[in-house]
This record gives structure tokens, sequence and C-alpha cells, in this order.
């Protein structure tokens, strides 16, 4: 019996930066989404079973960061 995880992918997508979003639509494969890692002064990244993609080519900032958790 196959396994399946499911999260809230539109709750994710709601918090996230506006930018990431439409990456992350453009890629498509939400299936196969594993994480989406945001971390201060690098590049921010979506990891799939597949590999990793980057979602910019701007670091993450303190004010991006600031605003998913006020969200």
């Amino acid at each position: 019996m196959e396994r399946r995880i499911t999260d809230d992918i539109h709750e994710l997508k709601r918090v996230l930066p506006s930018h990431l979003t439409v990456k992350l639509e453009t890629i498509g494969s939400i299936d196969d989404l594993l994480e989406v890692v945001l971390d201060l002064g690098r590049i921010p990244t979506a990891r799939y079973i597949s590999g990793e993609v980057e979602l910019s080519d701007h670091e993450v900032t303190r004010a991006e960061l600031d605003a998913i958790v006020d969200s």
C-alpha cells in the first residue's frame, strides 16, 4: 500500500513571497515537493524528490522572513 503525506500547499503558497509562489507554480511537480528552504542570506530553494531547484537569484532577506512569520 502506497503511503501519501499530504500538507496544505495552499497555505504554504499563501505565506511565501509572491515571486517564490509564482516560481513554484511554474515548476509544477507539487506532488514531488519535499520542502522549501528559506535561510537568511542564502538563495531560496525547493527540494524535490528528483533534486533541488533555486527559486530566485536573490538571497532571502530579513524582511521576507519577518513577513512570513507575521502571516
